[in-house]
């Protein structure tokens, strides 16, 4: 009913008071059916007309005056003058917001106030008819404050936080070429916060807008854009640099998300960060853990990864060689000068080697101590890296100047040639030192790799046929090194390792089988061999009520085998043990060398609930951004850093940061190689998790394993 229809029905019946049209029930009936709140006021402020929702504001049963409901709103006074204002312009005032407090709570109300006129001139009364609008004024509000608090997020943020609108949108089902083309032409920066102005170099946000999106920096490339279509309009992590307004390299790093409606692209949302601080360093680390702190040369985990490069993309007239250079009479100069002196003579050798190599293409790095090799990439043949070597003699003959003293000193040259020889970055290397100790011993000074004078090779070739037999006929046996938590003193587990007592040789050192095993088939059987007496021993401790968790190491080749993770799961049920008491230690060489195949290796481990460690850390070359999705849980630091803690401060500042960074992706930190107490207590300072070494306990049988633990049960209760 509209409103004229509805005075037109009640001003017939208006009186004096409510009561005198209690009688009319038409009327009455009327306004009580409706929602809205009526009540209609005369001249001298007597409520003469009200339908039941008017009624059921009051508590009481009295309502005859305009008083008995004003004080309900929340400015009485100016409702009271809105009532003469229309009793005396006889113009209506519509849908005026009201606040009124109804029985304790906030209400609002849409309030039309409406002349009632008699003979259509002088208005006589007013109708008041009010509607609830409650809900719609909160839903403004919550949506004002959600607007504000967008706002403030936006205004606050650390990130630059940018919108682009593609104008006219840009239809998805387009060929990919063609949406790109089109992203390029069309996307113009909208909206952005003041940290865009500042991350970009301008001082007014203003002129940033109306840009097209390849001044944002975030998809500067066609392939970036192509990209961004192809993953379904999302961007995740993109890095990409800027010349800041210094003239310096910064470092960004934007994701972006698009919006599609009905089939079309229509803006994109994406935030921009400066990581310059970050990325800086992570290169100081990469360069920490990739050079000699002493000499700046490139240390020996990064001339492996080099030569493995190299090896891997070299073509099939190309030679490489690995020349392994030891000094002589070295340790003189520290006995006699001092290391200091010793230091000054290892600086000067790489800028000498160095300068030799003129335009010749390869790497200089220093292995430790007196030990320096030299890679050249790129050779005619054999006599030419002996020429080299014979250059790279006299360069390091020459006079060394040490302050006043002046001393000479010579070397001995071990050369490998890939492929002559070998293959692979551990062979050249093995077949260098060889023919390095040749050089040496022969007073050569420069001995190319002779298998005849190779004085392992015949008791490698018998090893090779023996390991098969070994692993039939159980000689090889397992000892177990305990990890202890540095904090609480606390057994954390064991981990396994593979000892051979040959029945003729005696012991073999791993280091001279494992790589047998790895370079041939026996590598599976070994590695099940030592997966099958690991779980074995986890149960019968189990049995003994000792959860001790033991970790074992997996062999590169063994990762990307497919049948290890079925002979875990089996192994798993036969033996009744919980994954979570098994661990599996994995170089962080190995996950390198195929990253995509070793994350879903070591997704299905995992799913065993095998736990999964990366030994040798600080070894290989792996990024923050792929050490967080693999689904390890513990970084075991090499023991050369560990090692070197108590003479070098670079080391210790090596292991520090590696321990920050496992910390803060939610990893366990394991210290190998702990042979002194205050190693042990530096480490335990630093937050480091666990210790295994010498310090703690060397590797045991199992018997004697069971009795260091009884004896560690024994003190903790004595504490």
């Amino acid at each position: 009913m509209s409103p004229d229809a509805f005075l037109a029905a009640t001003t017939t019946f208006a009186g004096p008071t409510i009561n005198s049209i209690k009688d009319n029930t038409e009327v009455q009936s009327l306004l009580d059916s409706l929602r809205s709140v009526i009540f209609c006021v005369d001249n001298k402020l007597n409520i003469t007309l009200a339908n039941q929702s008017a009624r059921q504001w009051r508590d009481s049963i009295l309502l005859e005056k305009l008083e008995h409901l004003l004080h309900l709103w929340e400015e009485p006074e100016q409702c009271r003058d809105s009532f003469y204002k229309v009793l005396k312009s006889g113009q209506a005032i519509m849908a005026s917001r009201e606040k009124l407090v109804i029985r304790g709570r906030n209400h609002f109300y849409s309030c039309d106030i409406i002349p009632v006129l008699e003979g259509g001139k002088r208005a006589t009364a007013v109708m008041f008819v009010l509607d609830d609008v409650s809900d719609s004024v909160n839903r403004e509000k919550k949506l004002e404050e959600s607007e504000a608090r967008y706002r403030a997020f936006i205004s606050n943020s650390t990130d630059a936080i940018w919108r682009y609108d593609v104008c006219p949108p840009i239809d998805v089902r387009l060929p990919q070429d063609e949406q790109v083309e089109l992203i390029l032409k069309r996307a113009e920066l909208r909206e952005a916060n003041e940290k865009m102005a500042r991350l970009f170099g301008v001082s007014n946000l203003q002129a940033l807008f109306g840009t097209p999106l390849h001044r944002n920096g975030s998809m500067t490339s066609k392939s970036d854009i192509a990209t961004f279509v192809e993953n379904n309009y999302r961007l995740e992590d993109l890095e990409f640099t800027r010349i800041d307004s210094h003239g310096r390299k910064a470092y960004m790093q934007s994701s972006a998300i698009g919006i599609v409606e009905n089939g079309f692209l229509i803006r994109a949302w994406g935030t921009t960060r400066d990581v310059t601080e970050k990325k800086r360093y992570l290169n100081r680390m990469q360069y920490l853990a990739d050079h000699d702190p002493l000499t700046s040369l490139p240390n020996r985990s990064l001339l492996y990864r080099t030569v493995d490069e190299a090896i891997l993309n070299r073509k099939s007239d190309r030679k490489l060689a690995l020349l392994l250079i030891d000094l002589d009479r070295f340790k003189e100069i520290n006995d006699t000068l001092g290391h200091l002196a010793g230091d000054k003579v290892l600086k000067q050798i790489g800028p000498r080697l160095e300068t030799e190599m003129g335009d010749v293409p390869g790497l200089v790095a220093r292995l430790g101590g007196d030990e320096f090799a030299i890679f050249l990439s790129n050779i005619r043949n054999a006599p030419q890296a002996a020429v080299m070597g014979h250059r790279f003699l006299d360069a390091i003959s020459q006079v060394f100047d040490l302050e006043g003293y002046h001393t000479e000193i010579s070397a001995s040259i071990g050369v490998a040639i890939c492929p002559d020889q070998a293959e692979n970055t551990s062979e050249l290397l093995r077949y260098a030192d060889v023919a390095m100790y040749n050089a040496k011993t022969g007073l050569k000074g420069v001995e190319i790799y002779d298998p005849k004078l190779d004085p392992n090779s015949a008791k490698r070739l018998e090893l090779v046929s023996a390991l098969g037999r070994a692993i039939r006929e159980d000689q090889f046996y397992l000892v177990f090194q305990p990890k202890l938590a540095l904090q609480s003193y606390e057994l954390e587990g064991f981990e396994a390792l593979l000892r051979w007592k040959h029945p003729e040789f005696g012991y073999i050192p791993p280091g001279e089988f494992v790589p047998l095993a790895e370079s041939s088939n026996l590598i599976h059987a070994m590695t099940i061999w030592v997966m099958e007496q690991t779980v074995k021993q986890c149960a019968h401790w189990l049995k003994k009520e000792l959860k001790i968790r033991i970790a074992m190491n997996l062999s590169p080749r063994n990762l990307l085998d497919e049948r290890i993770v079925e002979e875990l799961s089996r192994m798993l049920k036969h033996y009744d043990v919980p994954g979570d008491m098994l661990e599996m230690e994995i170089t962080e060489n190995m996950l390198m060398s195929d990253p995509t195949r070793a994350r879903i290796a070591l997704e299905k481990i995992n799913s065993l609930g095998v736990h999964l460690a990366i030994d040798d850390f600080g070894t290989g070359y792996s990024s923050l951004a792929y050490l967080k999705r693999l689904p390890v849980q513990t970084l075991k630091i090499d023991g050369s850093f560990i090692q070197g803690m108590e003479e070098d401060e670079q080391d210790k500042i090596i292991v520090n940061s590696t321990i920050q960074m496992a910390h803060s992706l939610g990893l366990k930190v394991v210290a190998e190689c702990v042979e002194t107490e205050e190693v042990f207590n530096k480490l335990r300072d630093l937050g480091c998790d666990l210790v295994q070494g010498y310090y703690v306990s060397k590797p045991m049988d199992t018997d004697e394993a069971a009795e260091w633990m009884l004896n560690l049960k024994k003190a903790e209760s004595s504490d």
